[in-house]
């Protein structure tokens, strides 16, 4: 599912659609973190829940990259004001984000195929 997401933030990015790529690399990133929260058995309801647990079980622990994830993270924010604030994303800011959730779904990745 997060692959599927980060898939449509770039296609998004690419056909002129800043605040849509923005809205689906957050989640791309937010599913990511559910995932990883899987493998280890623990869940969360809410995206709060999410991104808290997930520091928890991975960035105190020094098992991931405590700056990208502050980055996922802050993404929230920006992702509301386009999708609930109508404040639009630029273009190359939803560029940063999209990158931002390749970067972080490849870390998800290799923190567990270590």
């Amino acid at each position: 599912m997060a692959a599927d997401r980060v898939g449509a933030a770039r296609a998004a990015a690419a056909s002129g659609f800043p605040s849509a790529a923005v809205s689906s690399a957050y989640y791309a990133m937010l599913y990511a973190a559910r995932a990883a929260l899987s493998e280890e058995d623990r869940y969360a309801k809410t995206h709060r829940g999410t991104w808290n647990l997930f520091g928890a079980l991975f960035i105190d622990t020094q098992r991931f990259d405590r700056d990208l994830f502050e980055q996922a993270r802050k993404t929230q924010r920006t992702r509301e004001d386009a999708d609930y604030e109508a404040v639009p994303a630029a273009p190359e800011q939803s560029e940063q984000i999209v990158a931002l959730a390749e970067r972080f779904l490849a870390a998800v990745r290799d923190l567990f195929n270590e």
